[in-house]
């Protein structure tokens, strides 16, 4: 049996987990994904998914979001949201 110590086992912060983080997106005549600049460009290679929320249309801040699982050039997958209200493109962690 483990005794206890009467220690804090945390410091009382919470943060919050997959919180999506805004990103400058180049896109194509389309509105297609092209480009995306975390530090660097990096070229999308491909969409590999593409899927749109529409969610809570009764509040006064509704969700309205097209959803893009694209490959970089580097290989790694990513999932970036353009949010259809306020034009604004993030990633989503």
């Amino acid at each position: 049996m483990v005794s206890d110590n009467r220690k804090i086992l945390s410091t009382g912060v919470t943060k919050p987990l997959n919180q999506p983080e805004p990103v400058f997106v180049e896109e194509t005549p389309a509105g297609l994904p092209n480009a995306v600049k975390i530090k660097q460009r990096h070229s999308i290679q491909s969409v590999e998914d593409c899927w749109r929320i529409d969610d809570e249309w009764w509040r006064s801040e509704p969700v309205s979001r097209i959803y893009y699982m694209v490959i970089l050039d580097s290989g790694r997958r990513m999932i970036l949201y353009k949010n259809l209200i306020d034009k604004q493109w993030y990633r989503q962690t």
